[in-house]
């Protein structure tokens, strides 16, 4: 995926509420029970991909940025001594 996270915010904020207009729905008497287990089961899904994905983009920048330092460290080593 190559979304920012913003992008990422905008789309939870989206499935939000689309899960909230499904609970108005179902209050309504609008969803038969498979209808509002299908929807729920859509809405919180979606949610838990996406929360998924930010924790690995999290995962990737964390090790980009040790591998930087890391890669800094031995830099700067290898000046102090030559």
């Amino acid at each position: 995926m190559t979304a920012s996270p913003i992008d990422l915010m905008g789309d939870m904020v989206a499935i939000e509420q689309h899960l909230r207009e499904g609970q108005r729905f179902q209050a309504a008497g609008l969803f038969t029970v498979h209808e509002w287990s299908d929807h729920q089961a859509i809405s919180y899904t979606a949610l838990i991909v996406l929360g998924m994905d930010g924790m690995l983009r999290m995962g990737r920048c964390w090790v980009m940025e040790e591998s930087v330092s890391a890669s800094n460290l031995v830099d700067s080593s290898s000046l102090s001594l030559g």
